[in-house]
């Protein structure tokens, strides 16, 4: 890993305040990665081999489309539509249409653009390990760091043991800060239900108001915006 390179964004992402940084860091990724299959990727082909077995998730196929390059998205989704066509072999029994839907099923949900996008972050997620061991300022910021999505802080885990001398210190500071997010999280939902009990005094509270959302989206990553 090219550990210097990785650590400008790390820290950006650190310091932009509340929320995740880890879907800060992946929002970014992806759409760097979606930027190419609007671009140069298009006509280039060993990105058109890629897209015909892989294809694209229905979350990125959407951000495609709305991209603003309709005719380099229709040609790569020809070319895919045309791969699983070939795939689409005459059934003749339930045998044959079962072993039929086991094959399509394993690329229902595949994705270049999740394939690069992932590998980006486990990249990150191994950088944030070695930063908390080499950079000096960095536990401090990280400690401050509003808490991490379960989906992130499950990936944060994996790499603990590439935080070096700091292992220890750096596993603890990652479990503490998680506990920390949740239990501010189940405070606020707890506030928020509340609200519609008649025996509330805080039916108003204006502090309440994003619980939901923030507990959603710290459970299954950013999946709701604002």
């Amino acid at each position: 890993m090219q550990y210097h390179i990785q650590t400008a964004p790390v820290w950006d992402a650190f310091r932009a305040g509340d929320g995740c940084p880890i879907c800060r860091l992946y929002e970014a990724a992806e759409n760097r990665v979606a930027r190419q299959y609007l671009g140069e990727a298009v006509m280039e082909p060993d990105y058109r081999i890629r897209v015909n077995k892989r294809g694209f998730c229905a979350r990125h196929l959407a951000l495609l489309y709305g991209g603003g390059n309709k005719l380099g998205v229709a040609l790569q989704v020809h070319t895919r539509t045309k791969h699983v066509l070939d795939e689409i072999t005459p059934v003749k029994n339930a045998a044959g249409a079962k072993k039929l839907a086991d094959k399509l099923s394993k690329t229902l949900d595949t994705c270049v653009i999740c394939d690069e996008a992932d590998d980006m972050m486990d990249r990150y997620c191994e950088a944030v390990a070695m930063m908390f061991c080499a950079e000096a300022d960095f536990p401090a910021l990280f400690r401050e760091s509003g808490g991490f999505c379960l989906p992130h802080f499950t990936m944060l885990l994996r790499y603990v043991g590439r935080a070096g001398k700091a292992e220890k210190e750096y596993a603890a500071a990652l479990a503490q800060k998680e506990r920390e997010y949740l239990a501010r999280l189940n405070g606020s939902l707890d506030r928020f239900t509340g609200r519609f009990d008649y025996r509330s005094g805080d039916k108003f509270s204006p502090a309440t108001d994003d619980a939901l959302m923030m507990s959603v989206n710290a459970l299954k990553g950013r999946i709701i915006d604002k």
